[in-house]
């Protein structure tokens, strides 16, 4: 081989292993994000307006600025295990990351409610239905 097709073959090999890893780093990355509970006490600096300019109200979340840009625009339909179906009409501080945050009317209700982990996942069908207690956030409209 000329030094040419040599360069020219390490060059192919080299992309080749860099498309493998980062492939493989995309497939093997699980999303876990938290999911909150906001009242209207926190949203006393706007009275309780959302960014969708709607009052707080049952049924609405807040989510993070990084994951509006993964999909939950205002407006989407979103489904929490074991919650429900919420739709996205509100945004939360921009120094949040991964979090979704659910309106509750009660203060109590909200602390109970705490930070909990959830897998975000796109496809419900890649869920295990054997597995009653998966926690998964998914994006239904």
């Amino acid at each position: 081989m000329t030094r040419i097709n040599l360069l020219v073959a390490k060059v192919v090999l080299l992309g080749v292993c860099i498309l493998c890893i980062s492939s493989g780093t995309l497939w093997a990355e699980e999303t876990t994000i938290s999911v909150t509970a906001y009242t209207l006490t926190e949203c006393y600096h706007n009275k309780g307006k959302t960014a969708s300019g709607e009052m707080v109200r049952t049924g609405i979340v807040a989510v993070s600025p990084d994951l509006e840009k993964k999909g939950f625009k205002l407006g989407t339909r979103i489904e929490i295990s074991g919650m429900g179906t919420y739709i996205v009409k509100d945004r939360t501080s921009r120094k949040n990351r991964g979090n979704v945050d659910i309106y509750m009317p009660s203060y109590e209700q909200a602390i109970k409610f705490g930070r909990q982990k959830y897998a975000l996942v796109e496809n419900r069908e890649g869920l295990n239905p054997l597995n009653g207690n998966e926690k998964y956030v998914s994006i239904l409209d």
